[in-house]
């Protein structure tokens, strides 16, 4: 039962998901069409889902949301804003009512449900009618007349079955007294009839019809808990003398749909489901044109037929496309563990094999070698199934935007670029609280209300954009806007008071975005929901640097503004340039590395008693000594340093170690767990040796270097 739910609770956060982007979707093209097909899908799939697992609050709601969109998918309900409005508000009582079941809680009390269904009736034009089945003759006998033991026979198993029944009665069918709509109605009543197709193939031309032979056949398939036997008790009466063929094709279905539709030719699926006959099919192959559109227009296929047909074919292949299995970050986390201790075993092999110079040392060398290469890439490979697309992340906050929007009168719309982009889901989770404080920075303090948008020359629609790319070993995200831009005439005025500015000091992007990330900065002159209280960039930057990231910005006043945050590509496996400085071990990320060489003392420059720069290619860097970021003082080397050229994509420096080993891959941890977090230290891994090496966090050690050497970063 506990992975019962943990399966009910993974596929109904995305159902929940999928409602919302479906409403929102709805709100820009408001007309009947996929997308209320697609939120009515996930309704219904998650009204099974709660019933199944004991949810039977949650299935009720979802079911009268479930009716409330069946007039919706037919026209009878137009598609308004304070439809969509109202259907998001219950979406998220509904994901309210999911989060207190996770949390082991009741799901709601009577009141709250009491009020939900009122609120429910307003919007419901009339009742919705339950599904149709198969349309007999009123004529035909029950099924409770003709095989008065087959009612008896059903419900025994709660297993759904999927069955696919081929009828071709004799063509005399009528003379032996035999009604072939008596045998469709008793199918009818043990399930429900998925897919009914005629058969016309032995129809004759019109003057050759004889009125009381039988020249229609079916394609069936059914839908019910019956097993087998059940199925063909139905055709006891027919079975001499009738081609009827019954099988199984529960396989070949999930969650309703036909997978073997995803990858059928359009014609196979016509023939077998559209009542098209092969010579047709052919012959529209022939003209080497789109095979439906040229049956429609040889009236050989009805037009709403084959969308019907190729929505479901779309449907199949999608369903056919979801693959993945649900794993744990747990549990790849205990993967990488163990691909760590693996590759610190075969580097201790390596050393002691590299001190022995035996007959064999250089076949076990090289076999070493092989097995290190494979668990590095099995490495790489388990960091790969940490990586997911910032798809899901990006459509969130449309849904954050289109509140926003509405709550303020302002008119907007998103625009999403990069979302196939893949992120580590650890820092996708962590960075969630600062993407939502800059979208609503965007909506709130950079999006202008229509009438001064208007007046300023631009639409009365503002748009905000999402969008993401890889450069190197990072990721970039970008939120911006075209909005009013940041009023860097009043954050100045504000950093001269703070004192982060001095008098005629010129404001820049860098300046900028050190001044609006400062601990109860706010140019805002009143304290609403969303600002004022000046914690909001602060919090922004702090989390975005825990995970190795950084924070920039670009605003031109009237034009608008974005935030472009840059991430390491995996928080856990890491590129790194192992270098040791008195007698330590450390590991420089080699996205920020640039080059290394030998420290020449002519190169360098000193000004005071402790700013230092050193020529590097035609510029001359900051620099300072590893070791006396961290303890402050310096010791005699005992060779000629090295030194190491960084580049956080924010400021060039030089950092002076006494020795550069060899680039490595190592899985980086966490040393927060056991011991207090350290300035520039983004955590710890063991080396070959058995040694512990630390992994320098070099935004951290940028914020150090310059605060401690004094030099502004212009």
């Amino acid at each position: 039962m506990d992975e019962t739910l943990e399966i009910f609770f993974a596929e109904t956060d995305d159902l929940l998901r999928s409602a919302e982007e479906s409403l929102l979707r709805l709100e820009r093209n408001p007309k009947p069409g996929p997308d209320a097909e697609e939120l009515f899908r996930a309704l219904h799939t998650l009204k099974s889902g709660s019933a199944m697992v004991g949810f039977a609050v949650m299935s009720q709601c979802a079911h009268l949301l479930e009716n409330l969109l069946e007039n919706v998918r037919s026209g009878k309900l137009p598609i308004t804003k304070p439809l969509i409005s109202f259907l998001l508000e219950n979406i998220d009582f509904v994901r309210a009512m999911f989060d207190r079941c996770a949390a082991g809680q009741p799901e709601a009390d009577a009141e709250e449900v009491k009020a939900f269904k009122a609120k429910i009736s307003r919007f419901a034009a009339e009742e919705v009618p339950s599904k149709p089945r198969l349309r007999i003759s009123p004529t035909a006998v029950s099924q409770s007349e003709a095989y008065p033991a087959t009612a008896e026979k059903v419900n025994l198993r709660k297993i759904e079955h999927y069955y696919e029944i081929i009828l071709k009665f004799q063509k005399n069918m009528f003379e032996v007294g035999n009604d072939p709509l008596i045998v469709l109605r008793n199918l009818a009543d043990l399930g429900e009839a998925v897919e009914i197709t005629p058969d016309l193939s032995r129809m004759p031309r019109y003057e050759e019809l004889v009125p009381d032979q039988l020249y229609i056949g079916w394609r069936v398939v059914l839908k019910t808990a019956a097993l087998m036997e059940y199925i063909e008790d139905v055709f006891m009466f027919v079975r001499d003398n009738n081609d009827i063929v019954i099988t199984d094709i529960s396989n070949r279905y999930r969650e309703g749909v036909d997978v073997q539709e995803a990858d059928a030719p359009l014609g196979e699926v016509l023939v077998e489901k559209a009542g098209v006959s092969r010579e047709d099919v052919q012959y529209a192959l022939e003209k080497q044109k789109k095979i439906g559109e040229i049956l429609v227009d040889e009236g050989k296929l009805d037009k709403a037929i084959l969308d019907q047909v190729i929505s479901r074919q779309q449907q199949s292949r999608e369903m056919y496309r979801k693959t993945s299995v649900r794993v744990d970050v747990q549990k790849i986390d205990r993967l990488m563990d163990l691909a760590e201790e693996i590759a610190v075993g075969l580097s201790r092999m390596q050393n002691i094999l590299s001190k022995r110079r035996d007959y064999f040392a250089s076949e076990i060398e090289h076999e070493m070698e092989i097995l290190l290469k494979i668990n590095h890439e099995f490495q790489e490979r388990v960091t790969n199934a940490r990586m997911f697309s910032l798809e899901g992340t990006f459509h969130r906050y449309q849904r954050l935007v289109r509140d926003t929007a509405l709550a303020q009168n302002k008119q907007v719309k998103v625009s999403l670029a990069g979302i196939d982009t893949e992120l580590d889901k650890e820092i996708i989770e962590f960075i969630a609280d600062p993407l939502k404080h800059l979208v609503r920075n965007c909506v709130d303090h950079g999006i202008e209300l229509p009438e001064e948008r208007e007046a300023s020359g631009k639409p009365s629609e503002g748009l905000i954009s999402f969008s993401a790319y890889q450069k190197g070993s990072r990721i970039y995200i970008q939120i911006s806007d075209d909005g009013r831009g940041l009023n860097r005439e009043k954050i100045s005025r504000q950093a001269l008071s703070l004192g982060l500015l001095k008098e005629g000091e010129p404001i820049d992007n860098d300046t900028l975005i050190e001044c609006i990330c400062q601990p109860g900065f706010s140019t805002a002159e009143n304290i609403t929901e969303l600002s004022g209280r000046g914690v909001g960039m602060d919090v922004v930057r702090t989390q975005v640097e825990r995970v190795g990231g950084s924070i920039s910005v670009e605003s031109v006043e009237g034009r608008g503004t974005a935030f472009t945050l840059s991430f390491p590509l995996s928080y856990a496996l890491m590129h790194a340039l192992h270098v040791s400085n008195r007698a330590e071990s450390y590991l420089v990320p080699l996205w920020g590395v640039v080059a290394a060489e030998n420290f020449d003392a002519e190169k360098m420059r000193t000004f005071g008693a402790s700013q230092k720069l050193y020529r590097f290619r035609e510029d001359y860097l900051p620099s300072a000594d590893l070791e006396a970021l961290f303890s402050g003082a310096k010791s005699e080397r005992s060779r000629t340093p090295v030194m190491v050229f960084i580049n956080t994509g924010r400021q060039k420096f030089g950092l002076l170690v006494d020795q550069v080993l060899a680039p490595c891959h190592v899985v980086v941890k966490s040393i927060e767990k056991n011991f207090q977090g350290i300035k520039g230290i983004a955590g710890a891994t063991i080396m070959g040796d058995g040694s512990v090496a630390l992994v320098l966090d070099l935004l951290g050690i940028e914020e150090i270097f310059f605060k401690n050497a004094s030099i502004r970063r212009d």
